[in-house]
């Protein structure tokens, strides 16, 4: 429930900002030869909201165990013995199909200038991922600190994606981890 309040808060938002952008329209002009030429304009804002959303709802998709067990990790309500090998086991599974749905992220043509910023935050998203799967499987107590500072720096990432285009800068970390 958290999860959809939040996404429908930042939804709003970006909305708002959007607003005060056109939408795509076709323009049609004609050349020397009295040719007609239609010509796309974009809005990267927009194409760049759907699929900042897009990023989040994938993920969202299948993290739920992963987050089940991060929140008892923090409240220091890890069960023990078979029921907390049960509980990692899934983290796991959810964390490994997280970075794989990120893998498997295409960025929108129409935002090719953004595209290597994106690339290298869905990059380092993937690599939080498998960064908290391999701590899910490790010895002892399982530390996910390393994996949430890359994850950090994806977020500040698509931040700056979001502000280059003039959207409002938002926080996927969040978005994913309730």
């Amino acid at each position: 429930m958290k999860k959809l309040l939040i996404l429908l808060a930042s939804l709003t938002i970006v909305l708002a900002a959007c607003s005060s952008e056109k939408e795509e329209t076709p323009e049609t002009t004609t050349n020397g030869a009295g040719a007609a030429k239609t010509e796309e304009k974009t809005n990267p804002a927009a194409d760049m909201m759907k699929f900042y959303l897009s990023i989040s709802q994938s993920i969202n998709e299948v993290d739920a165990d992963l987050n089940t067990f991060e929140n008892a990790q923090g409240e220091a309500a890890l069960p023990e013995g078979d029921e907390l090998k049960t509980m990692k086991d899934a983290a796991k599974v959810s964390a490994d199909n997280a970075a794989a749905k990120v893998e498997a992220m295409e960025v929108p043509e129409a935002l090719t200038k953004q595209q290597e910023a994106i690339e290298s935050a869905l990059t380092k998203m993937q690599e939080a991922y498998t960064m908290k799967s391999q701590a899910l499987v490790s010895e002892g107590d399982v530390k996910f600190d390393e994996a949430n500072v890359k994850f950090q720096e994806a977020d500040t990432e698509l931040n700056a994606v979001l502000e280059e285009i003039g959207l409002v800068g938002s926080s996927i970390f969040n978005e994913v981890s309730l």
